[in-house]
């Protein structure tokens, strides 16, 4: 990051106002136009409200600019913004309170080498600077290190690097004037934000169709023992409206990252409800902007014809599967209505590069022929991608028409079952070291003494698991995906679960909720809080006597 002071001193003035409210509009004028020249063409936008003088100003300055007045809701201004792309200038408004956040959520809307000016903001390079300006010391007072490539961090991070290097922040007069100099930063955008784009953009891409939101099941399925996880398992359900749209012309990258233009649609997230929208190659600029972590070639491969995304950033495990492509799958039939000849998309993933003969295998179960699926190594442009709103996406929501896929998906897994006789109890252990328990052997002896068959569901075939799964009374298990087969089983069940205080995820518990299953989850205490995929304990004298007392339960076998 560079800082200089040019044009005039940062001392503060007796006579004119702190918080910069002193800025004529004339002054803003005489700096935009100087710093723009005389350039026939611009985009100009000014921050805040009831600045419409500033606005007629600028455009009285120079009448073939387009200046334009942001909005001043949040969800909207993004819109606007990215609409609006490239923006050569844009003006904040006269007053300290406030200008961090406009900074962190608006200044890389800028293009490179544009300019955001902050009137009465050189004060932020001095002595007297606010948070903007702490924000800019914590920055240049940073290592230089690359913003891409590196190892991951935290969006708070992420954005202070790439203050750090790739930032200037000069002085004019009494003006804060700052640039950058990335020429691919993209707009994050979440659902009603894409296909807000979407219908005003002119790009050609279009919304095909919308199925409605339904009132969401009741999380009151579950019952935790001895202590609660926060947040709570049980809050609401998110309603969710499905659209189903229709990309011209955009660059498909692995682990499900999608540019389209100078945006990163929803399709691009996992957990695109969730206010940060994060995907692993992105690297943050701002909580709604970032910059490809491989940055995006001219001359990419392109494949003609139309595909539908199916891919996730973690292509190749069964969780990810069950919960994020089959959560799509519902695409795959509208998209054939639309194209017969659609093939569906997927990537290589980091530590498989491949597309497992399982995998191929639950495909076709879906309806998706192994022929047609088309799998990248690297990123190409699409002349057609449509794509679809998961039904599911964990913890927000469940669309109650997920249903159908999980009855004919299972329906054709279970008719491939090699046994027909199953145990009315099962509990499903777990082989891996994530999220594992240390010693599982207490806990796996306690259900076995009560009747439970001790399982690992990848000794199994597909078909086989579904049919044992259907064919159970009570399914007990480690909490994590092998669990997850309970969305198969149509009719309600008894769950009971075993996990630790840091596993979060309600995926077990959207499942549940349409299927109506009942779940009884033994929390384990553990100091790790904010890992979800931390290992731990089951302590005999705290939750032992929660587990038995649901054991007790339990009618007895016949």
């Amino acid at each position: 990051m560079v800082w200089s002071r040019v044009r005039g001193s940062v001392r503060d003035r007796r006579d004119r106002r702190r918080d910069g409210s002193h800025v004529s509009d004339a002054r803003l004028v005489s700096l935009v136009r100087g710093e723009l020249g005389d350039r026939p063409s611009a985009t100009v936008v000014v921050l805040g409200s009831g600045r419409r003088g500033l606005v007629d100003a600028l455009v009285a300055a120079s009448p073939t600019w387009t200046v334009v007045e942001a909005a001043t809701d949040a969800d909207e201004r993004q819109v606007q913004l990215t609409l609006l792309d490239p923006i050569d200038a844009i003006i904040d408004v006269p007053s300290k309170e406030g200008r961090l956040f406009r900074f962190r959520t608006v200044f890389f809307h800028v293009r490179a080498h544009g300019l955001y000016v902050v009137p009465g903001g050189a004060v932020e390079l001095g002595p007297g600077r606010g948070k903007l300006g702490d924000h800019l010391a914590s920055a240049a007072a940073l290592a230089e290190e690359p913003l891409r490539g590196g190892r991951l961090r935290s969006i708070a991070a992420n954005a202070l690097l790439a203050v750090r290097m790739h930032v200037q922040a000069t002085a004019d007069g009494e003006d804060l004037v700052l640039r950058h100099d990335l020429p691919d930063v993209l707009a994050k955008l979440d659902e009603p934000q894409t296909s807000a784009w979407i219908e005003r953009s002119g790009h050609g891409h279009r919304i095909l169709s919308t199925i409605p939101a339904e009132d969401p099941p009741s999380a009151a399925v579950i019952t935790e023992v001895p202590v609660l996880r926060e947040p709570p398992m049980d809050r609401a359900i998110n309603r969710a409206d499905l659209t189903l749209r229709d990309y011209r012309d955009v660059v498909v990258d692995v682990e499900q990252l999608v540019i389209a233009e100078r945006v990163l649609p929803a399709e691009t997230y996992r957990h695109h409800q969730n206010a940060r929208l994060v995907n692993r190659g992105v690297v943050d600029v701002g909580p709604r902007l970032g910059v490809p972590q491989r940055p995006v070639r001219d001359d990419l491969p392109r494949l003609e014809g139309t595909f539908v995304h199916l891919d996730n950033e973690v292509r190749g495990h069964f969780g990810h599967l069950m919960t994020e492509t089959l959560s799509r799958v519902w695409t795959w039939q509208a998209a054939l209505a639309i194209d017969p000849g659609v093939r569906a998309l997927m990537s290589r993933a980091r530590g498989r590069p491949e597309i497992a003969d399982w995998e191929y295998h639950f495909y076709e179960t879906c309806g998706i022929p192994r022929d047609r699926i088309v799998k990248i190594d690297s990123a190409v442009r699409v002349e057609r991608l449509l794509s679809g709103t998961p039904m599911l996406s964990n913890p927000e929501y469940v669309h109650p028409r997920i249903a159908q896929t999980w009855d004919e998906v299972g329906d054709r897994l279970a008719a491939e079952a090699g046994r027909t006789e199953w145990p009315r109890r099962i509990f499903i252990a777990r082989r891996i070291a994530k999220r594992a328990c240390d010693n599982a052997d207490v806990v796996e002896r306690m259900f076995a003494d009560r009747g439970f068959e001790i399982v690992y569901p990848e000794d199994l075939s597909l078909g086989d698991q579904v049919a044992m799964f259907r064919s159970a009374e009570v399914v007990a298990g480690f909490a994590g995906s092998g669990m997850f087969q309970i969305a198969f089983v149509p009719h309600p069940i008894h769950v009971i679960q075993v996990g630790s205080s840091s596993y979060t995820p309600r995926n077990e518990v959207l499942m549940a909720a349409v299927r109506g299953h009942r779940i009884d989850s033994v929390v384990c205490a553990t100091v790790a809080s904010n890992r979800v995929q931390a290992g731990f304990t089951f302590d005999v004298d705290a939750e032992g006597p929660a587990l038995l007392k649901v054991l007790d339960g339990l009618p007895p076998l016949s």
